[in-house]
């Protein structure tokens, strides 16, 4: 059998078991036992596999179709073009959440990349999100302050963070949310859990392998955002930019809150992809020429 045919065999298995992103974890699989890149993969289509090879691809097969996420089973996944290590202890990145780095990247110029700042990350799970950021932002001159409240997931969120970026400024804190947290920063972001208890209640099925503390907020979802928000509030905390995943239901709720905290800065909602109201930007300077990059709505 063949790189081809064996994909095509890995397809027919995977949408028959409804599994939605057939096409593209077919060839995920395969990419791993082969311990190919994608071009690689495409370009060798005619390649004779061995016996062990389908075994192993075979296995794989086998714990996907039981709906346990393909991240945990390869222990890596792709965030903003980079592979990272996860294991069932941290959250799965996901794509929308690479809106966070273009969002900062976007409000950053040239000359402000230039000046000593610090940016903190609240909950850097497999520690994604500052290391794409430092891989894009690439300035001697910032640093980085990633906390979470898992001393484990923070061993990975460095294995991560220092693979993409060896030369980056980073302080890791084993924290939880703000507790002790000082100082003046150019961004504070995070992907906090927001998830109610209905949406936990009615979880897709493969996210249940995912760990919990990570994706359930409180009651109505909108807990630990709001916490957050009110921390930097009583803590005096400084910030130019503060960056807040959300759960869309909670869009308004939120803003409501922020415009009532934070009534000297400038409120924003951001869409993603699927243009549901996924981010809230809070910033000392009002935006200009960004709404064509992120449809902002402003308060």
């Amino acid at each position: 059998m063949n790189i081809l045919e064996l994909l095509k065999a890995n397809k027919n298995i995977l949408k028959n078991g409804n599994i939605e992103e057939y096409d593209l974890e077919s060839e995920l699989i395969l990419m791993h036992v082969l311990k190919y890149s994608k071009t690689e993969l495409i370009t060798n289509l005619s390649k004779i596999l061995t016996n062990n090879q389908i075994e192993k691809n075979n296995k794989i097969i086998i714990k996907r179709l039981s709906f346990l996420p393909l991240p945990y089973i390869l222990r890596h996944a792709y965030f903003y073009n980079s592979k990272f290590y996860i294991n069932k202890s941290v959250l799965i990145p996901r794509q929308e959440t690479e809106l966070i780095v273009d969002i900062c990247a976007n409000i950053l110029n040239d000359s402000s990349q230039e000046t000593s700042c610090k940016i903190l990350e609240i909950g850097t799970g497999s520690g994604a999100i500052t290391a794409s950021l430092s891989d894009k932002i690439k300035s001697k001159n910032f640093h980085y302050i990633a906390t979470d409240i898992d001393i484990k997931t923070l061993k990975i969120a460095k294995k991560n963070i220092l693979k993409i970026n060896k030369n980056i400024k980073l302080d890791l804190l084993n924290n939880n949310l703000l507790n002790g947290i000082i100082g003046e920063y150019k961004f504070i972001i995070s992907n906090p859990p927001y998830l109610s208890k209905n949406n936990m209640d009615n979880l897709q099925y493969e996210l249940k392998y995912e760990p919990a503390k990570a994706l359930f907020a409180g009651e109505k979802g909108y807990e630990v955002c709001e916490k957050i928000l009110k921390q930097i509030k009583n803590f005096n905390i400084k910030f130019e930019n503060l960056i807040l995943e959300i759960n869309p239901l909670n869009a308004k709720y939120l803003m409501k809150k922020t415009n009532n905290l934070f009534s000297n800065y400038y409120s924003y909602l951001i869409k993603d992809y699927n243009k549901k109201n996924r981010f809230i930007l809070i910033s000392s300077i009002k935006t200009k020429n960004k709404s064509s990059d992120f449809s902002y709505l402003p308060n």
